[in-house]
C-alpha cells in the first residue's frame, strides 16, 4: 500500500494530542533484618524514603534513582551495619542526584579501590552521621558537584579515610578521621569546602592535596598527624578571616587549622601565642608547597598548659625468694592515660598496677613509661630476688570459710553449705542459728520459718581452730506461682534453598526465650548462641538447622531444611541496562537514554519496537512524535552472546480541556522542544550544547553553558513549579531555522534555538522572568561595520518576528556581552544594522525542511502537495495552522513506518 492512499485528517490529528497525565507520590520504605536493601533500592522511586531497621545486612548497595533518601530507624550507625558481600566492591555506591544517606554503618569493602560509600558522578548528595570502618577507601567523591559529607566517623581504613576526585563545589565538614593510612586526599578537585574536620593518628598521612587542585578552602580542622602533603595547585587557602566564634579546638576565633603531631612536635603545639587569642602570633608554611595558614591556631594562653605526666610507682617488696610475687602500684602524677612496664625478665605489661612473679633468682631493672596525650615519661626501679632456701615447716591454723547456694528465699528454705576453708581442718561445727547444729563438712540444712539467721562455722585441727559468720534470710512463702512459662522456638530465614556459597540470615521468632543454640547441620555439636545469626553454607547438599530456645523453665526446638545448590556458572554475557529521565509525558515529547550495560562490546537501540536498531550511542535522546505506548529495546552484545532489557514509554495527548497547547513548532510561544530534542533538520545544527539543573519552586534558575560551544551564554528564569533534574539545549544553525518562514531584517550575526525542558513546561504558569545572555565577536562587528548599539535580539512568535532590547553586560578581548528579558524559548535570531550604510538587502538560502533526519521521498511529495493547496487559497494564517501542517508530516512518516 502506498502512503499517499492513507487518509489523513486535521481532526484525526487533533484526537492524537489527546493527554491523560497521574501524579505519583512519595513513599516511605522499611527493611527488616533478613530483607535486602537493594530490593528496597530497586523498587523505589524519586522522592521515596527508605529506612533500615537495626541489624547486619551482608549485601552491596547500589542506588541509581534520583531523590532517595536511605537512613537507619535509629539513627545510630552502630546498629545498622551494612557489611559488604563482596569485600572489593564498593559497600556502598551512588550514581544519582539528591540522594541522602544517614545514620547508617558500612564495613569489610577491603579491597584497594573499594569504598564504605562512593558517590560516583553524583551531584548535591548528602551524606551525614554515618560510620566507616575496616574500608580500603571511607568515603569517595568522584566526579561529584554540590555534595555535603558531614558529621561521619571514619576509622581503620587501609588505604584512605575521606578521598575527593575530580570533583568540585562540595562541603566536607564535621568529620572525624582516625587510625587510617590517609585521612582527607583531594586529588583533581576545585572549589571544595574543608572545615570542622577531625584528623588524628592516620599512619600515612594525615592531609595531602594535589597539584590539580584548585581554589580549595581548608580552614578550622584539627590536625593531629605524622606527616602532610600539599602540592602547588591554584588559589586554594588554608584560614579563611579571623571571626569571632569557638574554633574546633575551643579558642575564641575562627581563623587557620590546628597543626599538631603525635608526639607533641607540631608547629601548632610549640608555637607562640603572645596576646592569647588563640591564633599563633606566627604563620605557619605548609611542608613542600607555598602556601601559609596565615592564622594557624594554638591552644589559648589562658587555657590550662599542656600536663606532661612524670612516671612514678612502687612495690609492696623490693626483695625476696624465688618464686618473688611483687605488686607494682602506680603513683604517676600529669593525668597518663596508658601504661607500659618492663618487668626486666623480658615480660611487660600494660595495666596500671600489675602484679608480676619472678621465677628465678637475679636483680631485675623495672621500668614504667606512662604517656597522655602530651608525651610521656619513664622511672626505674629494683627488685631483688634470691634463691629460694630450704622451706621451713610452719604450724598451719586453719582459716574458715564458707559459701551457700542460697542467702534468702521462701520458707520452707533449703540451704546447701560448702566449706571453703583453708590450713587443712579435720573439723566443722555447723551453727545454724535457729538452734540447730552439724558436724558435716558440706551439710543441707531447712530452715521451716521466716527469720533473719546467723549461720556460725568453726574449723580446726591439732594448730588451733578459727570460725565464720554468714547470714541467711528466709521469707514468707506468698502465694503459688502459676506454672512456668516453656519457651516456644520459632525463626525465619531470608532464604531455603540457592546456590553455594548460600548466605543464610536466621532471624528468631521465639517467644519466652532467654538464650539460643543453632547446629546449622543438626550433627550434634552447637555453632553460634547468637540470638538471629548470619551462617553460609559452602558447599551442596541438603541441611537440617535445629533451634533450641531456653529460659529457666524448660528448653524447646524447631527444625527446617536448606538446600544448597550448585554454584551458578558466569556465562560470560552481557548485562542490558540503561535509564530513562521521563518513561511519560505530553506529545512531543523528549527522553534522555543512558546505557549502564555491562560487559557490552556494543550496544544498539531501537526506541519503537520495530527490530530495527535506530542508533548505537550510549547516550542518546529521543522525540516521540506521537501519542501511544512505545517499548524501547536496549541490546547489549559481547562475545558470548547477547542480552537485551526494555522499557515502556508513554507519550499522552494533551486534554482539550487542559488550557496549554504543548505546540513545538517555531511559532509557537510555549517554550520549544522538551530536553534533548526539537524538530529542528539535524544538517541545519552548527553545534550544539547541553546545560541539566534541578528546579524547584520559588528558586531562580541558570543553565549555563560553559563549553562556549554556542553564541548563548546562559538563560535563566524564576521556576513557579517543581520540575527536578532538567535538561536545556541550544542550537546554533548553519542557516536560517527550517521551523520560521524568513530572516528578520538586518545583519544575521547568529540564529539558534533554545528548547527548554519537557514539550511545554517553559510556559507562564510555570516560569516567570526568562532572560537570555548571548554573546557577538568584535570581530565581526568590525568585518560587517556593525553599530554595536543596533545589536538586537529577534524571537520569532505566531509567525512574526519580535524585536527585543538589549542591554551590554560587559566585554572581553573578544566579545561583547548582552543580556535581555523575553516572553519565552524559540527560535531566535541576532542581528545588527551597519554604520552608515542602509538599504542593503540580504538574501539567505532557505534550507530545505525535514522532520526527520532522513526524509523519504513519498513523504516530501505529500509535504509538497500540502504546500500546493496552501498557494491555492488555504488560510495558513489560523492560529496553529504551521503546527498542524508539521503534525500531518510526523503521522505521515509515522504512518508509513508502521506500513
Amino acid at each position: 500500500m502506498e502512503i499517499r492512499n492513507k487518509s489523513i485528517t486535521l481532526p484525526g490529528i487533533f484526537l492524537i494530542l489527546v493527554l491523560i497525565s497521574g501524579i505519583g507520590a512519595a513513599a516511605e520504605i522499611t527493611v527488616e533484618p533478613g530483607n535486602s536493601i537493594q530490593d528496597a533500592v530497586n523498587n523505589a522511586s524519586s522522592g521515596d524514603t527508605i529506612i533500615i531497621k537495626p541489624g547486619t545486612y551482608t549485601e552491596n548497595v547500589k542506588i541509581y534513582t534520583d531523590s532517595l533518601a536511605i537512613r537507619s530507624a535509629s539513627g545510630n550507625p552502630d546498629d545498622t551495619m551494612i557489611k559488604a558481600k563482596n569485600t572489593t566492591d564498593n559497600a556502598i555506591l551512588v550514581k544519582a542526584a539528591n540522594v541522602k544517606i544517614s545514620g547508617v554503618k558500612a564495613a569489610a569493602a577491603t579491597g584497594s579501590s573499594a569504598s564504605g560509600i562512593c558517590l560516583s558522578g553524583c551531584n548535591n548528595c548528602i551524606v551525614e552521621n554515618n560510620k566507616l570502618t575496616s574500608e580500603g577507601q571511607g568515603i569517595y567523591l568522584v566526579s561529584s558537584t554540590g555534595c555535603t559529607v558531614s558529621g561521619n566517623t571514619v576509622i581503620n581504613c587501609g588505604y584512605f579515610g575521606i578521598v575527593l576526585g575530580s570533583s568540585k563545589s562540595n562541603t566536607i565538614t564535621g568529620n572525624t578521621v582516625t587510625n587510617s593510612a590517609r585521612g582527607i586526599y583531594i586529588g583533581n578537585s576545585d572549589d571544595n569546602t574543608v572545615s570542622g574536620n577531625t584528623v588524628t593518628l592516620n599512619s600515612v598521612l594525615g592531609y595531602y592535596s594535589c597539584s590539580l587542585c584548585d581554589r580549595n578552602r581548608i580552614y578550622n580542622n584539627y590536625f593531629n598527624n605524622t606527616e602532610i602533603s600539599v602540592k602547588s595547585g591554584s588559589g586554594n587557602s588554608y584560614n579563611t578571616t579571623k571571626t569571632p566564634g569557638t574554633n574546633i579546638i575551643g579558642g575564641s576565633y575562627i581563623g587557620g587549622n590546628y597543626w599538631g603531631k603525635p608526639d607533641g612536635t607540631g608547629f601548632s603545639d610549640t608555637a607562640v601565642d603572645k596576646d592569647g587569642d588563640g591564633i599563633s602570633d606566627s604563620a605557619y608554611s605548609l611542608p613542600g608547597s607555598s602556601y601559609l595558614d596565615y592564622l594557624p591556631l594554638v591552644y589559648p594562653s589562658n587555657s590550662p598548659e599542656p600536663v606532661l605526666p612524670v612516671a612514678d610507682f612502687s612495690s609492696d617488696v623490693t626483695s625476696g625468694n624465688a618464686p618473688l610475687t611483687v605488686t607494682f602500684k602506680d603513683r604517676s602524677t600529669g593525668d597518663p592515660t596508658e601504661w607500659d612496664w618492663d618487668f626486666g625478665d623480658g615480660n611487660v605489661s600494660t595495666e596500671q598496677s600489675p602484679v608480676h612473679t619472678y621465677t628465678s633468682a637475679g636483680t631485675y631493672t623495672v621500668k614504667l613509661t606512662v604517656s597522655n596525650a602530651d608525651g610521656a615519661a619513664s622511672k626505674d626501679g629494683k627488685i631483688t630476688v634470691f634463691q629460694k632456701p630450704e622451706p621451713i615447716i610452719e604450724p598451719v591454723i586453719p582459716v574458715a570459710d564458707f559459701s551457700s547456694n542460697v542467702t534468702s528465699g521462701n520458707a520452707p528454705l533449703d540451704v546447701s553449705f560448702a566449706d571453703k576453708s583453708t590450713g587443712a581442718p579435720t573439723s566443722w561445727n555447723w551453727n545454724f542459728g535457729d538452734g540447730t547444729n552439724s558436724e558435716v563438712q558440706n551439710p543441707v540444712h531447712t530452715y521451716p520459718s521466716a527469720g533473719d539467721y546467723t549461720v556460725n562455722l568453726t574449723v580446726s585441727n591439732a594448730n588451733g581452730t578459727a570460725s565464720k559468720t554468714g547470714a541467711i534470710n528466709v521469707l514468707q512463702n506468698p502465694e503459688p506461682y502459676p506454672d512456668p512459662a516453656l519457651p516456644a522456638a520459632d525463626f525465619g530465614t531470608n532464604a531455603t534453598q540457592g546456590p553455594a556459597p548460600l548466605v543464610i540470615q536466621f532471624t528468631d521468632l521465639s517467644q519466652n526465650a532467654v538464650s539460643w543454640s543453632w547446629d546449622f547441620d543438626n550433627n550434634g555439636q552447637p555453632d553460634s548462641t547468637v540470638q538471629s545469626p548470619v551462617y553460609v553454607y559452602t558447599s551442596t547438599g541438603t541441611y537440617t538447622a535445629n533451634m533450641t530456645a531456653r529460659n529457666a523453665n524448660g528448653t524447646a526446638s524447631k527444625t527446617l531444611e536448606i538446600k544448597v545448590l550448585e554454584a551458578e556458572k558466569d556465562t560470560g554475557l552481557p548485562v542490558a541496562d540503561f535509564n530513562a529521565n521521563v518513561t511519560s509525558g505530553y506529545a512531543p515529547l523528549s527522553v534522555l537514554f543512558t546505557d549502564n550495560s555491562q560487559n557490552a562490546t556494543e550496544i544498539g537501540w531501537d526506541f519503537d519496537n520495530d527490530r530495527v536498531t535506530d542508533v548505537s550511542s550510549s547516550t542518546v535522546v529521543y522525540v516521540y512524535t506521537f501519542p501511544g505506548t512505545y517499548t524501547v529495546n536496549l541490546l547489549a552484545t559481547n562475545a558470548n552472546g547477547t542480552a537485551i532489557k526494555t522499557l515502556e514509554i508513554k507519550v499522552l495527548e494533551e486534554s482539550s480541556s487542559g488550557g496549554s497547547s504543548h505546540k513545538s513548532s517555531g511559532g509557537s510561544s510555549s517554550g520549544g522542544g522538551g530536553g534533548g530534542g526539537s524538530p529542528e533538520p539535524a544538517r541545519n545544527v552548527e553545534t550544539k550544547e547541553l546545560s541539566q539543573v534541578f528546579i524547584t519552586n520559588g528558586k531562580a534558575v541558570k543553565f549555563d553553558f560553559t563549553k562556549n560551544a554556542t553564541c548563548v551564554v546562559y538563560i535563566g528564569f524564576d521556576a513557579i513549579k517543581n520540575v527536578g533534574k532538567t535538561t536545556t539545549i541550544v542550537e546554533q544553525l548553519k542557516n536560517k531555522s527550517a521551523l520560521v518562514s524568513e530572516l528578520p531584517s538586518g545583519e544575521v550575526y547568529k540564529s539558534f534555538n533554545v528548547w527548554v525542558g519537557n514539550s511545554g513546561y517553559a510556559t507562564s504558569k510555570n516560569i516567570e522572568n526568562p532572560v537570555i545572555c548571548f554573546k557577538v565577536e568584535k570581530a565581526w562587528l568590525q568585518d560587517q561595520k556593525i553599530d554595536k548599539s543596533s545589536i538586537t535580539l529577534n524571537r520569532y512568535s505566531n509567525k512574526t518576528w519580535e524585536q527585543l532590547p538589549v542591554s551590554l553586560s560587559g566585554e572581553d578581548d573578544k566579545f561583547l556581552y548582552f543580556e535581555t528579558e523575553v516572553k519565552g524559548f524559540s527560535s531566535f535570531a541576532i542581528t545588527g544594522k551597519a554604520k552608515n550604510i542602509s538599504g542593503e538587502g540580504v538574501t539567505d538560502s532557505e534550507p530545505e525542511q525535514e522532520i526527520r533526519s532522513i526524509e523519504r521521498e513519498d513523504t516530501k511529495n505529500i509535504k509538497s502537495k500540502v504546500e500546493q493547496n496552501s498557494e491555492q487559497g488555504e488560510d495558513t494564517t489560523v492560529p496553529g495552522f504551521e503546527l498542524i501542517y508539521r503534525m500531518v508530516c510526523l503521522s505521515v512518516i509515522f504512518l508509513y513506518k508502521r506500513k
